[in-house]
C-alpha cells in the first residue's frame, strides 16, 4: 500500500468523491493519483460511476484497520500508561512533548500515510511515541533505539505487561547504525540534538535505517538553533537524499518534567538581568515539525564512527543544559 493508495482509501471511507475532492485530499502529483485510482478499480477495491469514486465492501474490510478520524481514545490510554515515566535528564538534551502535541504529530504522520502498514523507526524516545503508534495497532513494526535504560527500561516493561508490539536497544548516535537496522524502514522521527555534531550525526542514523520511499519526521527550535544552522542543516538534508514538504512552524510545545534545576542552566547563568524567581507559567519552549522525504536511495551524511564528547550535545546556542 503506498501513502497515495492509502491517503485515497481514507478520503473514500468517507463516502463517495470525485477525482478533484481525491487531488486535494492527497500528497504527490496528479499523474501518481491517476495511478492510484486505476490500481484500485483494477484490484476491485474502488468502483466508479457518474463521476464518483467509492469504496468496495471488500476494501472496506482490507483496510478497516488502518481507517481512524482521531485517536481521542488512544490519547486517553496512553496518558494512563506514561504515568510515573522517567524525568527528562539535561546530559541527553532530553525534554518530553505535551500529551497533546504527541498526538498532534502522529496524527500529521498518519495523514501524509507514514503510520498504517509502514515500518517505524525513532532514535531517542523520551517522549514515549513507540508507545503511542502501538496503541493504534497500524503501524507493521516499530523499532527504538536510545541512549538512555531508564527510557529503555521503561518501555521493556510495558510491552511485557501490556504485549504492545515494540522492539527497543540501547544504542549511542555516535556510533555507526548496526547492519541489522539499515535500510529496513519506511519512516524515520527523532527530536535530534541541535548542535552541528549532534544533529548531524543523529540524521545521518536516521538515513541510514530507510528505504525508498521513506519519510523523515523531527523536531527543530529557533530558540537554540539560529537560521544559519537551519540552513546548514537543510544542505545536509538535501544531499542525503531527502526533500522538504513540511514545515509546521512552532507546532511542538515540551512538558516541564526535568530531574535537573534549571537555574543551572546557561539560560539562567548567563542571562544580563537577574533571574531570580524568573520561573515560566507557560509552555515557551517549542519547535517546528519538519516532514521529509527520500528522492532515491537515501545517502546518510556520516557512516562511521564519531567521537562523543561534550560537542554532541554542548555548543554557544544550547542554553537549555
Amino acid at each position: 500500500m503506498t501513502r497515495k493508495t492509502f491517503q485515497i482509501v481514507l478520503r473514500l471511507s468517507r463516502g463517495r468523491a470525485s477525482i478533484w475532492e481525491l487531488i486535494e485530499a492527497t500528497d504527490g502529483t496528479i499523474i501518481e493519483t491517476y495511478e492510484a485510482c486505476r490500481k484500485l478499480l483494477d484490484g476491485g477495491e474502488a468502483t466508479f460511476a457518474e463521476g464518483l469514486f467509492s469504496l468496495t465492501e471488500a476494501a472496506r474490510k482490507t483496510y478497516a484497520r488502518y481507517l481512524r478520524q482521531g485517536f481521542e481514545d488512544v490519547l486517553a490510554r496512553y496518558r494512563e500508561i506514561i504515568e510515573g515515566v522517567p524525568g527528562a535528564k539535561v546530559e541527553y538534551f532530553q525534554q518530553r512533548i505535551t500529551p497533546e502535541d504527541l498526538f498532534r504529530r502522529l496524527e500529521f504522520m498518519y495523514r501524509r500515510g507514514d503510520v498504517a502498514g509502514r515500518k517505524l523507526f525513532i532514535l531517542g524516545d523520551d517522549d514515549y511515541l513507540s508507545i503511542a503508534l502501538a496503541l493504534t495497532g497500524m503501524p507493521e513494526r516499530i523499532t527504538v533505539v536510545e541512549i538512555d535504560t531508564r527510557i529503555t527500561d521503561f518501555i521493556h516493561e510495558k510491552l511485557r505487561s501490556l504485549s504492545l508490539p515494540i522492539e527497543v536497544a540501547e544504542y549511542n548516535a555516535a556510533d555507526p547504525l548496526p547492519r541489522e537496522l539499515a535500510g529496513q524502514f519506511d519512516t524515520f522521527v527523532t527530536d535530534p540534538v541541535e548542535t552541528s555534531k549532534g544533529f548531524t550525526a543523529t540524521i545521518a542514523r536516521g538515513v541510514a535505517s530507510l528505504r525508498h520511499p521513506g519519510a523523515v519526521y523531527f523536531g527543530l527550535t529557533e530558540v537554540e538553533c539560529p537560521p544559519s544552522r537551519w540552513h546548514a542543516f537543510q544542505k545536509m538534508l538535501n544531499e542525503s537524499g531527502l526533500a522538504i514538504t513540511d514545515i509546521l512552524r512552532d507546532h511542538t510545545h515540551y512538558v516541564d518534567n526535568l530531574e535537573d534545576d534549571p537555574t543551572t542552566f546557561k539560560l539562567y547563568k548567563e542571562a544580563p538581568f537577574p533571574m531570580q524567581g524568573a520561573v515560566p507559567d507557560f509552555r515557551w519552549y517549542r519547535s517546528s515539525f519538519y516532514r521529509l522525504i527520500t528522492v532515491g536511495a537515501p545517502r546518510p551524511a556520516i557512516k562511521g564512527k564519531i567521537r562523543f564528547d561534550e560537542s554532541f550535545y554542548e555548543d554557544d546556542y544550547v542554553m537549555t543544559i
